[in-house]
């Protein structure tokens, strides 16, 4: 899996630090991948990749179509309102469903971005958790 593409949904995620209702405010600017330091305190978004596949168009394969799925979760503290956690969710799905990223590097075209799959809260014991999936496709000139 490409770092650009990671980078690429990183800086998607936190490009609009400043306004209210934006996924990286509605979680205090914490927003991991794979997993957050030991400690950190509720709410945080975390997020993985997984399931890539990679598809060569022409047979000189000057370009390839790389589809990988990737999953966030969001965690709120039980106390929180639910209706924050949902916020924090469709704050998700306003900037990466049917998006278009801006690579972080050239050596990718596109990077693009589908829902497949949207949560809804689970309240546990010490949290309130949404899990939602997206769908990834990058095409990389080679």
């Amino acid at each position: 899996m490409s770092q650009v593409i990671l980078t690429t949904l990183y800086n998607t995620l936190t490009a609009d630090i400043l306004t209210q209702g934006t996924v990286y405010n509605l979680v205090g600017g914490k927003i991991f991948q794979l997993e957050g330091p030991q400690g950190t305190i509720m709410p945080l978004l975390v997020y993985a990749i997984s399931n890539e596949d990679t598809t060569t168009f022409m047979t000189s394969a000057t370009q390839s179509m790389h589809t990988l799925d990737c999953a966030f979760t969001f965690y709120f503290k039980p106390d929180s309102s639910v209706v924050t956690a949902m916020a924090a969710e469709a704050a998700l799905f306003l900037l990466l469903h049917k998006a278009s990223m801006t690579p972080s590097s050239n050596t990718y075209s596109t990077i693009e971005s589908i829902c497949i799959s949207r949560g809804v809260p689970t309240i546990n014991v010490d949290s309130i958790v949404i899990d939602t999936t997206y769908r990834i496709f990058a095409t990389k000139q080679s």
